[in-house]
């Protein structure tokens, strides 16, 4: 296809121009979560490439592991939570913000129900207060920033010789992506770890589903469905006190230069599954959205596409933002020997057979911490604490720019490519950022594919 020039200018300014179980047959086998045979079944990977987190219910002992927060808010806050539950030994000792009124709540928060202080000085508030935060005497950083700025942060914080926590999506445009594999690959070769916000990757059902899938239980993937439909993303209405910039940083989620909108905010974990499971990377996508029901923001709250993989092999991805409408979060893998899906872990022949099926009640016996959010936590500080690495970023990086070829192909109506994409100079971030008003015109017109017909 024709290569096209994705500035980050004219995606802002010319925006609105561009735009079920059968009975088991004679040969299934039904399998707890620990067990299964392999017999009849060719393995899609090796077993020693096949990483599965071990995990109990806290960290394993070792040194006393601090971190820095970055990104205090709702998700920043439970992120601080997830991690001080993951072990013992563990603590939060800076934060970092752009309000303040925000971090003083975090602060208050972490003292309050987890007897963690933070001192005034390990406080720091601004746009480079990640820097300060990053240059702190810590051993890891948790980022939990709107979506724009997590390449750049989790950069600096390798380039600060520390391990990272960083939620998703990995990066919402082109020059992120470069931005963020660079910084995997500078953390691979000083011996760093980074675990993303993938949390689904420590999931013990999707972790023991990922194994049989690798195993060959449903034989080569061919295709996949994944789906993100809810109701409405939570919004914050406008104060007369708020500028126009603090508006939109306070209500990120409803602006597509925050948040990548939608289908790589949220849609991303259902894109990662499949990017995971598979270990394809996207060619090309054909991508709808549009906007029917959404009254704040800019981003639209609706997406239909088909992402094509190597070996022709097709995903069609959902997501959806609108009340009162059927809702469905979750993932279906095919392969040549039947299907996984996670709406109840299990795996079935194309007879309809159950092959497998994921044994919770085995596994609530086994473990008592199963909050996949307090696990990916875990797994890190083990990894800290051993000495060894752990870094999924880049199949979080995949599948962001998954979620962005998507995006762009329903803002523009076009076929988008990997090349096209990834070789793009889309940036959505602001060449100044401040906190005061802007030229709104910039920001809110609402991306249009194509072109319209003349009436009669």
């Amino acid at each position: 296809m024709t290569k096209t020039n994705l500035s980050r200018r004219a995606f802002l300014s010319n925006a609105a121009v561009i735009g079920a179980s059968g009975a088991c047959g004679a040969g299934a086998v039904f399998s707890s979560c620990s067990g299964g045979k392999t017999e009849g079944y060719v393995p899609l990977r090796p077993a020693s490439e096949v990483y599965i987190p071990e995990t109990g219910d806290k960290a394993i002992d070792g040194k006393p592991v601090k971190a820095a927060l970055i990104g205090c808010g709702s998700r920043g806050t439970g992120a601080a939570y997830n991690f001080l539950e993951a072990g013992d030994g563990l603590s939060v000792t800076v934060l970092a913000d752009i309000f303040k009124d925000r971090q003083e709540t975090c602060r208050a928060s972490l003292k309050k129900d987890k007897n963690n202080e933070i001192a005034d000085d390990h406080c720091f508030i601004g746009f480079d207060a990640y820097k300060k935060a990053c240059e702190s005497d810590v051993d890891m950083v948790i980022i939990a920033t709107p979506s724009l700025f997590h390449p750049e942060h989790m950069r600096y914080a390798i380039e600060q010789g520390k391990h990272v926590f960083v939620e998703k999506a990995a990066a919402i445009d082109a020059v992120g992506y470069r931005t963020y594999m660079a910084g995997i690959r500078q953390a691979q070769s000083n011996n760093l770890c980074i675990v993303t916000g993938t949390q689904r990757h420590h999931g013990r059902a999707y972790n023991e589903s990922y194994r049989k899938v690798q195993e060959g239980y449903i034989g080569r993937i061919t295709s996949g469905n994944v789906y993100w439909n809810q109701g409405h993303m939570d919004f914050k209405c406008r104060r007369p006190e708020w500028t126009d910039m603090e508006y939109m940083f306070r209500d990120f989620f409803s602006w597509n230069w925050l948040c990548g909108d939608h289908i790589i905010d949220q849609g991303v974990h259902n894109i990662d599954v499949f990017c995971w499971f598979s270990h394809l990377k996207p060619v090309s996508c054909m991508c709808m959205g549009s906007r029917l029901r959404r009254d704040t923001g800019n981003i639209y709250d609706n997406f239909a596409g088909d992402i094509v993989f190597e070996g022709d092999v097709h995903l069609h991805v959902q997501a959806r933002q609108i009340d009162n409408c059927g809702n469905n979060i979750g993932e279906i893998i095919q392969g040549t020997k039947g299907f996984w899906r996670s709406s109840d872990m299990s795996i079935h022949d194309w007879d309809g057979n159950l092959v497998w099926q994921f044994d919770r009640e085995a596994n609530s016996q086994k473990y008592k911490q199963n909050n996949d959010y307090v696990l990916e936590h875990m797994d890190l500080v083990n990894h800290i604490r051993s000495g060894t690495v752990v870094n999924n970023a880049e199949t979080t990086a995949i599948s962001s720019m998954a979620g962005i070829m998507a995006r762009e192909s329903a803002y523009t109506g076009k076929q988008i490519s990997w090349e096209e994409m990834t070789g793009s100079d889309l940036n959505l971030m602001p060449e100044e950022l401040h906190l005061g008003n802007t030229d709104m015109s910039r920001y809110i017109a609402i991306p249009l594919p194509g072109t319209s017909t003349k009436p009669c």
